[in-house]
């Protein structure tokens, strides 16, 4: 498909390439280049590829703006004029995950996305944070195609009614398979299965070969390096994997024998160019990054684009509750590691009763690490701060669980200690220690509740997230708990954090020890 686009200035690295076998031959053909020398221009067409797409705003972290909508629309338009073949990929993740999610559930990114132009789209789990009516709205305003391999419907028919597609760029036939993970970490419940990755690529890519015999088969994929090496191993056939982000601050670009696996920046970091290129029997793969950051010149219809959502949310939630005297971090994931300041702010809330009708206090507060999604800096503590801490709109529900349950769920949280797991326990109202060391389902140490060493046999109330409740990020043991506070008529979490934050005349938070590893 020929696109003819505008461009800005461009950081290029990594220019290595990766020659793939003669074995669909369809677009030498078309090229008709037998001897040496540069592919005629026809016989090359190229790919731009981002993910994490969670504000249309720039993000700054320590001092660096990166992203925003408008400087990926420059970037975009001045390659396009540059190499007019060209498709547009957006990996996944535009719903929630964030502030801006949380209040606007994805449909400002995808009014930015028609405006830039985007082809092929997969889903990322937080894409369904707001249910699977507000995901089927997201697709409907779509000016682009959103392609799901692995997600079907309760009926077991393609979520998304394309299982995979073929575009025509350039001279290339591209195929794009759309695989995503972790659909458990969601906060909400979907109705949306989740089946194995390996299995369906393995059923799509098969069928889009039959039908459509493409050149080059790319997988865009939202999961870890090593479920794209396992797929590239498992799934012959696969030429490009387009993967989410490995860190927020850089592209990384990597090789598995001899299949390049390429992820930008979070937040719309960078761009992640493909070269492909027919010089007679070879097809060639060439990735390079392409930043969007200051140095880029925003694109003015976008920045106009990214000022009103700016002002519109400044007008609803700016309103300062409190001040924050020393500043709140989520640093090098220390929260899915150990205590953290903020932790402990937002497991008081809580306990606290802050979020209940009642307004009775729990036993326990818990707020698993991986649903603390930012920092709070010194200063104003906003109403958008609190949505900020907690953008998902889980409930804050009141469970009755016994000391056994509470144990195994301390247990549960630690599992995923060394892979970063979202599960780590901050707590309020209970301290505990515990041994990484040691084997999974014994690493706790103590327990303590109100000062007391917990009695396994006792009853306590504990106050969480149903995502918790739930079993998100494996925490299961609340399961059997008896429900207090139904989520049905139960307080958003984040407001229940404002409330509580808007009870105190200043917000200076240190740690206390109550998690100590040993």
């Amino acid at each position: 498909m020929k696109r003819l686009r505008v461009l800005g200035p461009i950081l290029v690295a990594m220019m290595i390439i990766t020659v793939l076998t003669p074995g669909r031959a369809v677009a030498r053909d078309r090229c008709g280049q037998d001897t040496p020398g540069p592919p005629k221009n026809n016989c090359t067409a190229s790919l731009l590829y981002f993910n994490d797409a969670h504000d249309v705003r720039p993000v700054v972290t320590d001092g660096v703006s990166r992203g925003g909508v408008a400087r990926l629309a420059t970037v975009l338009r001045t390659d396009r004029q540059t190499e007019p073949y060209s498709a547009t990929v957006f990996g996944g993740d535009l719903a929630g995950g964030t502030l801006f999610g949380g209040v606007y559930h994805g449909h400002p990114m995808v009014e930015a996305f028609d405006t830039i132009g985007i082809d092929v789209a997969n889903f990322g789990q937080h894409d369904f944070d707001f249910g699977v009516a507000n995901t089927r709205a997201l697709m409907a305003k779509s000016d682009f195609d959103w392609v799901s391999s692995n997600l079907v419907d309760a009926d077991g028919a393609p979520f998304s009614g394309l299982p995979w597609t073929v575009r025509q760029v350039g001279a290339f036939r591209v195929g794009f398979l759309g695989l995503t993970d972790a659909m458990d970490t969601t906060g909400a419940d979907t109705g949306v299965d989740q089946r194995p990755v390996i299995e369906a690529a393995r059923q799509a890519l098969a069928r889009m070969t039959a039908e459509q015999r493409p050149d080059v088969v790319v997988a865009v994929t939202q999961q870890g390096p090593e479920e794209n090496a396992a797929l590239i191993d498992q799934v012959p056939g696969v030429d490009l994997v387009l993967t989410e982000e490995v860190a927020e601050d850089r592209s990384v670009l990597t090789r598995h024998r001899g299949t390049w696996i390429a992820a930008p920046e979070g937040n719309i970091g960078s761009t992640i160019k493909i070269d492909i290129r027919r010089h007679g029997h070879r097809t060639m793969i060439i990735p390079s990054v392409l930043e969007v950051d200051g140095s880029v010149r925003p694109d003015p219809e976008l920045q106009r684009l990214e000022d009103h959502y700016a002002a519109d949310l400044e007008q609803r939630l700016g309103k300062r509750i409190s001040t924050v005297r020393t500043a709140l971090p989520l640093t090098d994931n220390a929260h899915r590691q150990g205590e953290v300041a903020l932790g402990d702010l937002v497991a008081d809330a809580f306990r606290s009763g802050a979020g209940f009708a009642d307004g009775k206090p729990a036993d326990v507060g818990w707020i698993q690490g991986g649903g603390l999604r930012a920092a709070v800096p010194a200063g104003d503590f906003t109403l958008a701060s609190g949505y900020g801490v907690l953008p998902f709109g889980n409930k804050l529900i009141k469970v009755e669980a016994t000391g056994e349950q509470l144990r195994s769920a301390v247990e549960q949280g630690l599992a995923g200690y060394q892979d970063l797991g979202g599960g780590f326990p901050q707590i309020s109202g209970i301290s505990y220690t515990f041994d990484p060391d040691r084997p999974v389902g014994a690493r706790v140490t103590a327990i303590t509740v109100g000062g007391k060493p917990l009695d396994l046999a006792a009853s306590y109330t504990v106050a969480m997230t149903d995502y918790v409740y739930r079993g998100g990020d494996d925490v299961t043991a609340f399961a059997d708990s008896t429900l207090l506070v139904d989520p049905a008529t139960a307080t958003i979490d984040a407001d229940a954090l404002n409330a509580f934050v808007g009870s105190l005349d200043v917000v200076d938070y240190r740690t206390d020890g109550r998690i100590i590893r040993s």
